[in-house]
Formats: C-alpha cells, sequence, structure tokens
C-alpha cells in the first residue's frame, strides 16, 4: 500500500515538472494561436542562426508581417517601410522608407534607403539601389550598380550591371546592357547583348547584338553579332546574324540578312536585303541591295541600286549603276552610271545600258524608241551629212554571232557560289545560246562603217565604238536614216537636173525646128509638150515642222498653174496657185498641219504633171 502511494506522489511530481515546461517554453512553437500574441523572443535566430521555424511535418499557411527578414535578414531601428521582405544576409541593410520591396539573395538591395517596388534575385543583385523604384532583377549581380534607375527589369548574370540612373530599360541575357548606365528605353534579349551601351531607344536581340553601342540611339539589332561594332550611328535596322557587323558612326541604314552591310563603318542611308548583300561596304551610302550577294563588293561608291542575286557583284563598282536581274554585273571595277536589265547581263563599259543577256533573240514593244531631238538643246548644227558617197562606201551583209568569241572579248567573271565554287551554265542556258547562234541576221560589220566614215572625215554617230578591250563594237541602225535620207534628196536633186536638161533640150528642138519652117501641132500636142517640159521636185526640208520649200519648173506657155495638198485621204487641205515659166519655188505655211503624211501635186492646164509626199513632224 505504501508502495502504490509512493509511486502516485512521483508520478504527480512528474505531471507537474512537465507542466512547468511547457510553461516555461510557451509560444515557441506558434501553436493555437486565436489572436495577436507577441512572439517570444526566442523564437528569433540565435547566434549561429541553428534554429528553424517550423517543422519538415507542418508548415504556415500565411505568414503576416509589416516586413520580414529570414535566412540571415537584419531588421535595422532605422527601417520603417511596410510590405517588405528581405531573404538572405544583409538583404536590405540600409533600408529606411521603402515599401513593397522584395528580395532573395546575399546583400540584395544593400544600400536602398527609399527605394519601392523592387524585385531582387540573386547575390548582390540591386546591390547599390538607393532611391530607384519598380526595377526587376533576376541573376547574379543583376543590376548592381543601380541607384537611381527605375522601371527596369534585369534577367541574368550581371545583367544591367553598371546602371545607375537609366530608365524602362529591358535586359534578357548573361551581362546583356552591362555597361548601361543612364541610357533608358532600351531592350536587350540575348548574352552580352547592348553590353557597353549608353544610348537610348535601342533594341538588340542576340548574342553579342549592339554589344560595342555607346551613344547610338533608335538602333535595332536582331540576330546574334548584329551591330556589333555600332557607337554612336543612330537609327539603324540590323536583321539577321552579323548584319551591320562593323557599322560604328554610319546611321539610318537597314541591313536584313546574314553578314548583310557587314563590313558597314560610316555609310549612311544604305538598304541590303539578302545575306552578304553590300558585305564589303564601307563608307559607301545611298545604295540598295535585294538579293544575296546582291552589290556584294561595293565599297565606297554611292546610289548603286541592285536586284537579284549576285546583282551588281563581282566587281566593286563605281557609282549611279543599276542592276536588275539575277548575275547582272559589269566586265571590270569601277564602272558608272551603267544600267544592266536581265539575268545574267554585263555592261562592258561606263555610261552603259544593255537590256537582255547573248541568249535573247527579241527587245520590243508596242511603240518606237524616241530619242529627244529638240532644236532647242542643238546647238553647233551644220548640214554636211554625206549622203550617196557614204552610202555607197557600206557594204551590206547577212551573218550568225560567234557568242563564244564575244565571251572571250569580254572577259565576265565567273559566277559562284556562296562557298566560291564556280557556277555552270544549266543546259537551258546553253540551248539558249546554241539556237541563238544559228539566226541569220542582216546588218554590217560595225568596224567596217566606222572606217568608211573616217574615209569621209565624217564623225558618224551609229558607230558605238569599244570603250576598252573588253568592250564590244556596236551599231545605232537608226542613225542610218540621216545619210539615206540625204542620199534621196541627192537623188532627187540628180534627178530634177536630169529633167531640166530635157526640157532644155527640146525647147532647142523646137526652136530648131521652127528656124527650119516646120509647122508645130497645136491641140493635144501643145497640151503634151506644156506637160512634158513641167516638173515637180521633193519639198526641203523633209520631214518639216512649220515651213517647207517646194520646188517646181513650169512651161513657156500654159494657161493655168497650181499645186495642190491633200491629206492621207486624198482630202485637199490647201492650194498655192502659182505662175511665171521655168524654174522657180514656193514656200508652205503649214504650221496649223497636224503631224503626218501628206502628198502635193503640180497641175498645169488641168493636167497631172506629178506627185510627191512630204511630212510634218510637230
Amino acid at each position: 500500500m505504501k508502495t502504490l502511494f509512493y509511486y502516485v506522489i512521483v508520478l504527480f511530481i512528474l505531471l507537474a515538472a512537465t507542466q512547468k515546461n511547457y510553461a516555461q517554453n510557451a509560444n515557441t512553437s506558434l501553436s493555437d494561436l486565436v489572436v495577436p500574441t507577441k512572439v517570444n523572443v526566442d523564437l528569433l535566430p540565435n547566434a549561429t542562426n541553428a534554429r528553424s521555424l517550423g517543422s519538415t511535418g507542418k508548415s504556415w499557411k500565411n505568414v503576416f508581417a509589416q516586413n520580414a527578414y529570414f535566412l540571415g535578414g537584419t531588421k535595422f531601428i532605422s527601417d520603417s517601410g511596410t510590405a517588405n521582405t528581405f531573404i538572405g544576409s544583409n538583404a536590405g541593410k540600409s533600408n529606411t522608407t521603402g515599401n513593397n520591396n522584395s528580395t532573395n539573395g546575399y546583400q540584395t538591395l544593400f544600400f536602398n534607403t527609399t527605394g519601392s517596388g523592387n524585385v531582387a534575385n540573386g547575390v548582390n543583385t540591386l546591390y547599390l539601389n538607393t532611391t530607384g523604384y519598380d526595377n526587376v532583377a533576376n541573376g547574379l549581380s543583376s543590376m548592381f550598380d543601380n541607384s537611381t534607375g527605375y522601371f527596369n527589369a534585369a534577367n541574368g548574370y550581371q545583367s544591367l550591371f553598371s546602371n545607375t540612373s537609366g530608365a524602362y530599360n529591358v535586359a534578357n541575357g548573361a551581362e546583356a546592357l552591362y555597361g548601361n548606365t543612364t541610357g533608358s528605353y532600351n531592350s536587350a534579349n540575348g548574352d552580352f547583348s547592348l553590353y557597353r551601351n549608353a544610348g537610348n531607344y535601342n533594341t538588340g536581340s542576340g548574342a553579342y547584338a549592339l554589344y560595342a553601342n555607346t551613344s547610338g540611339t533608335s538602333n535595332t539589332a536582331d540576330g546574334e553579332s548584329a551591330l556589333y561594332n555600332n557607337t554612336t550611328g543612330n537609327y539603324n535596322t540590323a536583321s539577321g546574324v552579323s548584319a551591320l557587323y562593323y557599322n560604328t558612326t554610319g546611321y539610318d541604314n537597314t541591313a536584313a540578312g546574314i553578314d548583310a552591310l557587314y563590313e558597314n563603318t560610316g555609310g549612311i542611308y544604305n538598304a541590303s536585303f539578302g545575306s552578304a548583300a553590300l558585305f564589303w561596304n564601307t563608307s559607301g551610302s545611298y545604295n540598295t541591295a535585294v538579293g544575296d550577294y546582291a552589290l556584294n563588293d561595293n565599297s565606297t561608291s554611292y546610289y548603286n541600286t541592285a536586284v537579284g542575286y549576285y546583282a551588281g557583284g563581282a566587281y566593286d563598282n563605281g557609282y549611279n549603276n543599276v542592276f536588275l536581274g539575277a548575275n547582272t554585273r559589269a566586265s571590270a571595277a569601277g564602272y558608272y552610271n551603267m544600267i544592266a536589265i536581265g539575268q545574267a547581263t554585263i555592261c562592258t563599259a561606263s555610261s552603259q545600258a544593255r537590256i537582255g543577256n547573248s541568249s535573247t533573240t527579241s527587245i520590243g514593244g508596242y511603240t518606237n524608241w524616241t530619242n529627244i531631238s529638240d532644236g532647242r538643246v542643238k546647238k553647233n548644227i551644220r548640214q554636211n551629212v554625206p549622203g550617196l558617197t557614204f552610202i555607197n562606201k557600206l557594204h551590206p551583209i547577212t551573218y550568225n554571232l560567234d557568242l563564244e568569241a564575244a565571251d572571250k572579248i569580254i572577259q565576265a567573271p565567273a559566277l559562284k557560289d556562296k562557298d566560291g565554287k564556280e557556277i555552270q551554265p544549266t543546259q537551258q542556258e546553253l540551248d539558249a545560246k546554241k539556237a541563238k547562234e544559228q539566226v541569220v541576221y542582216t546588218g554590217f560589220i560595225a568596224q567596217d562603217v566606222e572606217k568608211a566614215a573616217k574615209s569621209l572625215n565624217y564623225d558618224f554617230s551609229g558607230v558605238d565604238a569599244a570603250k576598252n578591250d573588253k568592250d564590244l563594237y556596236g551599231l545605232r541602225y537608226s542613225d542610218f536614216v540621216v545619210p539615206l535620207v540625204k542620199a534621196v534628196q541627192e537623188l532627187s536633186r540628180m534627178n530634177d537636173d536630169k529633167d531640166a536638161k530635157i526640157n532644155d533640150l527640146q525647147n532647142q528642138i523646137n526652136e530648131l525646128k521652127s528656124m527650119m519652117g516646120v509647122k508645130q501641132s497645136t491641140g493635144s500636142s501643145e497640151q503634151s509638150t506644156a506637160i512634158a517640159s513641167s516638173s515637180l521636185e521633193q519639198n526641203i526640208p523633209n520631214p518639216f515642222s512649220n515651213t517647207t520649200t517646194i520646188n517646181y519648173t513650169l512651161p513657156q506657155q500654159y494657161t493655168a498653174a497650181k499645186i495642190m495638198i491633200t491629206d492621207k485621204t486624198g482630202k485637199p487641205v490647201k492650194q498655192i496657185n502659182i505662175s511665171g515659166n521655168g524654174r522657180s519655188s514656193v514656200q508652205v505655211d503649214a504650221s496649223t498641219f497636224s503631224s503626218g503624211a501628206y502628198q502635193y501635186s503640180l497641175i498645169v492646164n488641168g493636167k497631172l504633171v506629178g506627185s510627191k509626199q512630204m511630212e510634218t513632224v510637230k
């Protein structure tokens, strides 16, 4: 009995001791709290940070606090901010009145005082921030130097590292916008993109995009290393790996394609679309290249336009050239003011236009080519064009073209692919050339025409002589019209002179008959004599614009004579009464006539002597 009592007493003592122990550790587990309770000081971390809050089996549903400091965070007396969460040793150490900040990492927002709305994740993120607000930094040392900058977002190791007061920047990637200090409204996506930036309104997407940019503004780089070396250039757009890679100060350039405008440094207002288009351009400006390798070798020239694969490639061209069509090009470097239209069309000299390649068989349309021929812009006018003499020296021929011989003279650069391998012609191209060589042409040999003209000291514009040893001779066949017209005029005058001589001989015969007492017949024979002794010559000039002169010859005796002018329908448009005898002329005023062909006739005693055609050109 005594033993049982003893055990009961010991049990009560043990229970009392247990209750005392629970009392001594009240609130340390924060269990069953239904009203706000002051947290026991024992709940704070001890000197070695060895005490844990909660357990592995239980967690808190919600934590309500004005400011929360966890995992090494330190509460300072000066902190009167609200709704901050600082996780990490010395996180938010200097905060005074900053609100709504959230950190996670060692020394995050270390110097922050009044900055609010910042989010810092990673060791030393937003380390020097003091008053900057609404910034987001994710990554080791991202936005490390930021002090007053605001509305920035940095994601990646040391992204926006040097930013101090720059605002509205977005950096995604390791060291993206690393050197930016005061630049604003920039967007960098990719490791090291906009690495050294200090400018504004730039966008870089891709590793090393706009890497060296300093004060350049309003640039857009999309692609790895695009605009890599740009420093102060503005308003450039580069889309493609290494596009505008070496650009430093050039501005208002657009490059789309791998290595487009790769070597450009100071060139301005260039547009390049295609891989390696305008690749070697350095300071050339106002050029447009569309197509892979278009204007590939252009360096310092201006105002060139090339459209098509490899258009304007192969050589460093001069200025003011137009290349339209794949593989259009020059036969040598430095040529200017060229126009080449059509696949593989080649210009062989400056100020030359070529349409179609050596396989082209027809060039035309629904109207003739018009040359400027305004008298107001012509000077040193002389009527010294040779006619029959020049024409008689020409040797019309028929011939076939030897295109292989032409290629050897031109020595055009071989077409190469992106790997530098020579591109061989397709079977279709070979067939087209073969078909072209089968065509029989009619014409002259240019060198023969040149020789004939020089023998007469005639500077004939119809010969397009070769400009260099890689150029070919040509002829402007339309220019042959002028000496041909002169030849016809000379023939007309010769015919008129012959008629006059015949009339003169006839008159002499009549006089002899009269002296010999031979009676002259009358009536119809007199009429025939009158008509026979009359003649009509070709008007001069012809064609003409307002006035022209008509020469004619009238008999010694007749009743009436007139010149009648009719249009192409036969309708009379003008009648001129004439008189006198022998050779004379009349000037015709055709200022009221419209352009076109007209017929004029000489009528003597009501009988038609002759008709000719004239043409007015307004």
